[in-house]
């Protein structure tokens, strides 16, 4: 058995290449990884409540907790599924409660 041996003739070839490779490299692995991560979410229903005088969404919370979790925690959810900055609600505004 022979052995080969090869010679770089051009450095500057052989480093873009090689960096190429590494960048390409990295990127189909970032994909799988991200790709992994959006399969392994599981798909959310939601509910929709539209807003009369008086709601507040600690009420709403309470009552769409079935799982019995911390309230602060559904309302956290259902601040974060509506885009929500405050817990202001308004008359005739219709909000999604994710249903667990």
């Amino acid at each position: 058995m022979t052995k080969v041996k090869l010679k770089i003739i051009n450095r500057q070839r052989f480093t873009t290449f090689v960096t190429m490779v590494f960048i390409l490299l990295s990127i189909a692995t970032i994909t799988l990884i991200d790709q992994k991560q959006v399969n392994g979410q599981s798909q959310n229903s939601y509910k929709y409540v539209p807003i009369v005088t008086g709601d507040t969404l600690w009420d709403i919370a309470k009552e769409n907790n079935h799982n019995n979790e911390d309230i602060r925690n559904v309302i956290y959810d259902i601040m974060n599924e509506n885009d929500m900055t405050t817990a202001m609600l308004y008359k005739d505004q219709v909000i999604k409660v994710p249903v667990k």
